[in-house]
């Protein structure tokens, strides 16, 4: 599939996703390079082939039990759901399409955070580190990181080892890690974010940046925003309505998508 036709049928899956979501009124919000992208380009930035979205904590949780079955074509999949699945969020696949990547096996997805409650200032820093080292033990002990090691049985033979005495089993990080997310309800914590993705500590906001939303245009479609985007994308991007030099204009995903026959 080309990068149009993935952006074209991730619109169709975020067009249902909204619609479900307004219906029960869930709140959420796009997300990181999403957000970006309905702010400065009113869609997609061009080079990019996601659509990510936050939910608050008590909204994320409602859209996991309850999205499960509501469209044919959509599946939910998360490691409370499925012990295989690599990630400690949750994802939306369409089941009508194979994509394969060095990091899963699925089909074309929407990427799903929460939005989590944060401890006090003092207690800040101290509660990052424990959330990043707990990503570490997730990532390393992730079967896809694993399938990349060297082929060499006895190389193999030997990461594998020192994985088991270093990192906690992969399981075991993933529920180790949500108890740790869900330490601070999201409805009585000044401080909030969707910690758990890529940006970490970047994340951190004010509670309330995460309680008022607005909806933005998105490419033909309009979908929900937090309404102080601005501090939100300030502190991700600083001048982000200025573009990245040419050699960064570049998708950070590599894979490959196909309908399934």
């Amino acid at each position: 599939m080309t990068l149009e036709e993935v952006q074209s049928l991730q619109l169709v899956m975020m067009s249902k996703i909204h619609e479900f979501c307004v219906n029960r009124d869930i709140r959420y919000s796009l997300g990181g390079g999403t957000l970006l992208g309905a702010v400065r380009h009113k869609g997609y930035i061009p080079w990019d082939d996601d659509i990510d979205i936050m939910l608050p904590r008590p909204d994320y949780d409602r859209f996991i039990n309850e999205f499960v079955g509501y469209d044919s074509d959509l599946d939910v999949q998360n490691y409370n759901m499925d012990p295989t699945y690599p990630w400690s969020w949750t994802r939306v696949c369409n089941n009508k399409t194979i994509l394969y990547s060095q990091h899963a096996i699925g089909g074309i997805f929407i990427d799903v955070f929460p939005v989590d409650g944060l401890p006090e200032e003092k207690y800040m820093e101290e509660y990052h580190k424990k959330v990043l080292n707990l990503k570490k033990h997730v990532a390393y002990t992730n079967k896809f990181n694993e399938d990349r090691i060297e082929r060499n049985s006895i190389v193999r033979l030997i990461k594998k080892t020192i994985k088991g005495v270093l990192y906690l089993g992969h399981q075991t990080a993933i529920n180790r890690l949500e108890k740790q997310l869900r330490s601070y309800p999201f409805e009585t914590s000044k401080y909030a974010g969707a910690i758990i993705g890529m940006y970490g500590p970047k994340e951190q906001m004010d509670a309330e940046v995460f309680k008022k939303y607005i909806t933005l245009p998105f490419e033909e479609y309009r979908f929900m925003c937090i309404a102080d985007y601005d501090a939100y994308l300030t502190k991700h991007y600083g001048d982000y309505m200025q573009l990245p030099p040419i050699e960064k204009q570049v998708t950070h995903h590599r894979f490959k998508t196909y309908w399934k026959p």
